[in-house]
């Protein structure tokens, strides 16, 4: 029978594994109050299976905000990390709270110490207008394809048109946007309502002295 996830399990001494967790795909905003999903993964220092294993998101509250359980496959490329996904509900208030994922430690005849990683979940009212940024190179005003457009907290990628659709509630945001081979471009702005902006971006030169 395994430990309930609130309970640390075995503790770490010589004789037991260690459980090492990452978490990754932590979405940069999520809307108060709507459920959102991360990836999870666990690695037995040994190289143990888990797949099967419990994994359980806490809140900063110490709340169980999530359970999954490892799948029976590895990552690609990673010899015996098992991961799966996990879903959870966003705080219903907006700001930053420290998360965690932890995995219990088990007695048996490998016994294994319990795991933990922290993450930080960002909460946003919800989004209310819509800004168009439209990216293009300034010397030949071709639109850029892949240019990162970041309105912290929210984020979004340009189509082949070189245009993205960021939806953010209504404030005052700095407008970064970044491509390949671009110098980065930035701007300030007063979002009252759905708008367009446009951002024009400077190739970056290579050192004409570099070999």
């Amino acid at each position: 029978m395994k430990n309930d996830p609130r309970d640390p399990g075995v503790e770490a001494t010589p004789d037991a594994h260690a459980l090492e967790l990452t978490v990754w795909d932590v979405p940069s905003a999520t809307v108060a109050g709507e459920r959102f999903a991360v990836a999870v993964g666990a690695r037995c220092s040994a190289g143990c299976d888990l797949g099967g294993q419990e994994l359980s998101l806490f809140d900063q509250k110490g709340h169980v905000a999530g359970t999954v359980k490892l799948g029976s496959a590895v990552w690609p490329g990673t010899e015996a990390l098992y991961f799966a996904e996990v879903e959870a509900r966003a705080p219903l208030e907006a700001g930053s709270q420290q998360w965690e994922a932890k995995i219990a430690g088990w007695d048996g005849e490998l016994p294994h110490a319990a795991g933990s990683f922290p993450l930080v979940v960002r909460t946003v009212t919800a989004p209310d207008c819509q800004v168009t940024v439209s990216a293009v190179d300034r010397e030949n005003q071709a639109p850029i394809k892949g240019a990162r457009v970041v309105m912290h907290p929210y984020r979004a990628v340009t189509d082949d048109n070189g245009i993205a659709r960021v939806r953010v509630s209504k404030g005052r945001y700095d407008i970064l946007v970044s491509g390949s081979r671009y110098l980065p471009a930035c701007a300030s702005v007063e979002v009252t309502a759905d708008m367009v902006t446009n951002a024009e971006l400077d190739a970056d030169q290579p050192d004409e002295n570099q070999e």
